[in-house]
């Protein structure tokens, strides 16, 4: 695996109930090797829920929580999925908690 770019994707305070769409769409194809979600207070992300498209194409059915994409779990979830160039990458997150969250988002691309 040879990374070729990091791509950050920030909700901002995102209250309870609440749910916001991040997009990117890379100007050459790329791989998406892996997701990484940092909540930003430190507090579990397990009521935080995503749906992954990229272009017409879902990934999460219908959603999963954050919690899965830890950026430290020893064994993180690979994707290899194939990001073409001006193809619109969508991810929806819900904040299903009581508190207010922020969550970061790290897409890890490779060649």
């Amino acid at each position: 695996m040879t990374l070729k770019r990091i791509v950050e994707l920030d909700t901002g305070s995102l209250s309870a109930g609440n749910y916001i769409d991040l997009n990117t769409a890379p100007e050459v194809d790329l791989k998406l090797e892996r997701i990484e979600a940092v909540e930003t207070t430190a507090n579990a992300p397990n009521l935080v829920f995503m749906t992954f498209y990229i272009g017409d194409v879902p990934y999460f059915f219908p959603n999963v929580s954050a919690a899965l994409f830890q950026p430290l779990d020893a064994s993180p979830i690979i994707f290899n999925l194939d990001h073409k160039a001006g193809v619109k990458l969508t991810i929806r997150v819900t904040n299903s908690d009581t508190a207010t969250r922020r969550l970061i988002i790290h897409l890890i691309y490779t060649v």
